[in-house]
């Protein structure tokens, strides 16, 4: 496919039509597996956290360390490889990207001290960030209009209900092969997943000329754009905090319920309902009430859940059912507002839409990092996870309300 060179380089008639090509050569269960790979990375090692406790004698606030600067580094990983990308394509840069994962995956599997843990973990998330943010880039690349909004939408329910699967996965593999597997099983995802990339991906970059400085100024533009960062705000704030719960459930299982590890997978698999029922009524709710009412409505239905939690872990009176119901309503306002709070502020970057997916899902997982890293340093991991859940979703509901009202002036 010839293509002019130059920092604006653009395509002719017959090139376009060339480019589509390559519709064909970007198949969904390799898309699923480029962005899975992150979150899955993350989710399926919380498992293992009272198992480190165990072995390497921490306390639980070391031990979630191991997704919280997980969570750190897919943040800025992703402001990163998406102007890697354009400069050198998707596909060398998908490559080496999923050898660091395979790789840090191996050396987490033979760690000897949690210090070196930590640092294949860190290395793991590196690697494991750029399918999140290339697995859409090439979305947008090869597929305009139905066919892009039909792959989006499952590609949203991949990211939606990997979190709570993947746990309920890494429970069963920590049980019956200990936590060194899940590394393991890591290293061997990445192994399919680079084969993927390597026979199944065509290129799909469509210039790798951007000028630096070209990119740049694309991120500041959006940074000076107020309604474009108030819906990243407000969706950072409604989806991500979940991974609080996530981390804290194993502990909440064993310690508070006294129920052992395996009864973790209960928990999850309600939290995966929650998830979906959430993505998938989103879209019905939003045409009843619009995107205001529905972000307000959504973030009580969190507040709410947060709320029952909290009063439940202070009382003590948090029972099986009582966490169920509070996972459950948290788990489906994240359901409700991931789609639909993309969608808003990719609406409000117009034609800055790479940059602004981008900068929305560095924002997601830098709250929840955070998120998780401040409820590892109460005392009491259940109850500092409660209050963080309650701040989470009544800060956003406040943001909400507040735009609401603006509107109406």
């Amino acid at each position: 496919m010839s293509r002019r060179r130059g920092p604006s380089s653009r395509f002719g008639a017959a090139e376009l039509a060339q480019s589509e090509v390559v519709v064909a050569r970007r198949p969904f269960w390799l898309l699923a597996l480029l962005i899975g790979s992150a979150t899955i990375g993350m989710h399926i090692f919380v498992p293992a956290l009272p198992l480190l406790i165990e072995e390497f004698r921490i306390d639980p606030a070391r031990a979630q360390l191991t997704i919280s600067l997980y969570m750190f580094v897919i943040a800025g990983g992703q402001l990163v490889y998406g102007p890697l990308s354009d400069r050198f394509g998707r596909r060398p840069v998908l490559l080496g990207a999923l050898a660091l994962f395979t790789v840090a995956g191996i050396a987490a599997m033979l760690a000897k001290s949690f210090e070196f843990l930590l640092l294949a973990r860190m290395a793991q998330a590196a690697g494991g960030c750029a399918g999140l943010v290339l697995g859409r880039a090439v979305v947008h690349d090869t597929a305009k209009g139905p066919d892009a909004a039909r792959t989006i939408a499952a590609v949203n329910a991949v990211l939606l209900i990997s979190p709570t699967l993947a746990p309920v996965v890494g429970v069963w593999i920590a049980n019956a092969f200990g936590w060194r597997s899940i590394p393991l099983l890591l290293a061997i995802f990445g192994v399919i997943t680079m084969l993927g990339v390597r026979f199944s991906l065509t290129e799909t970059a469509a210039s790798r000329f951007t000028p630096p400085r070209e990119i740049f100024a694309r991120y500041l533009k959006l940074f000076r754009t107020r309604p474009f960062l108030l819906q990243v705000l407000g969706g950072s704030l409604s989806t991500t905090p979940m991974f609080v719960l996530l981390t804290a459930t194993p502990f909440i299982a064993m310690e508070r319920l006294d129920r052992s590890l395996n009864d973790s997978m209960m928990f999850y698999a309600v939290f995966v309902l929650g998830l979906m029922l959430g993505n998938i009524q989103s879209g019905r709710v939003l045409r009843w009430l619009g995107y205001e009412r529905t972000f307000m409505t959504a973030t009580t239905v969190g507040l709410t859940g947060a709320l029952i939690l909290l009063v439940a872990v202070l009382g003590d009176v948090l029972t099986v059912p009582v966490f169920l119901v509070a996972g459950f309503l948290y788990n489906l306002m994240a359901g409700t507002q991931a789609p639909l709070t993309l969608t808003r502020a990719v609406e409000h970057s117009q034609e800055l839409r790479g940059s602004g997916t981008g900068i929305f899902g560095a924002s997601q997982f830098m709250f929840g990092a955070v998120a998780v890293s401040l409820a590892g340093l109460g005392r009491d991991i259940t109850v500092s996870s409660a209050v963080m859940l309650v701040f989470c979703a009544g800060s956003a509901l406040l943001l909400y309300i507040g735009m609401w009202f603006a509107q109406r002036r």
